[in-house]
């Protein structure tokens, strides 16, 4: 697998040969052409990294910094340390749920997530990322998951984009800002 655009473009990344099922480069490509200039100086949070193609993709493009979250960051590590500077990575090596409390006084303007399929996880996420407001104001959530596959968005979140690639499917989600009520 290789970096799609940026400064890493053509740059090989490792991937565990089983366990994982890695963003495509056609879907990681359509990712980052809908995100536009969003990303350049963007704070990153990419949740299930695997082997970190959408948050080394990121940084490769103008990202300032990514949070990877991984469980198993084996690989990950390898990844980052051939192609990205120390100061442009950090690895929370941890179950999601433990890593998104460890970061609930940060907040990121692009967040992507690519849990296991049809296990629950993509409603788990989502709540934890609106409970600990990990999203910012004008940032964008991108959900990989399966086309099957049904979630509902927290009252604060509303998805502006989604799209299909066979067996995968993307959500483009924003923070909905909220109006306060005028009570008579």
């Amino acid at each position: 697998m290789r970096i799609v655009g940026g400064a890493c473009k053509k740059r090989s990344l490792k991937v565990p040969k089983k366990g994982v099922r890695p963003t495509k480069g056609i879907v990681r490509g359509a990712i980052f052409n809908i995100l536009g200039e969003l990303i350049i100086d963007a704070d990153v949070l990419d949740i299930f990294a695997g082997s970190g193609a959408l948050g080394i993709e990121a940084v490769s493009r103008g990202a300032k910094h990514c949070v990877f979250v991984e469980k198993h960051p084996r690989l990950l590590r390898i990844n980052i340390t051939g192609l990205l500077h120390a100061k442009q990575a950090r690895i929370l090596s941890a179950d999601f749920r433990l890593a998104l409390r460890r970061l609930k006084r940060q907040s990121f303007d692009v967040i992507f997530a690519d849990p296991p399929y049809n296990k629950e996880y993509v409603q788990i996420t989502l709540k934890l990322i609106a409970s600990h407001d990990l999203l910012k104001k004008d940032g964008i959530m991108v959900i990989e998951h399966s086309p099957l596959e049904e979630f509902a968005l927290p009252e604060t979140f509303t998805r502006f984009k989604s799209r299909k690639y066979g067996d995968s499917a993307l959500s483009f989600i924003i923070k909905t800002v909220s109006v306060p009520s005028r009570s008579k």
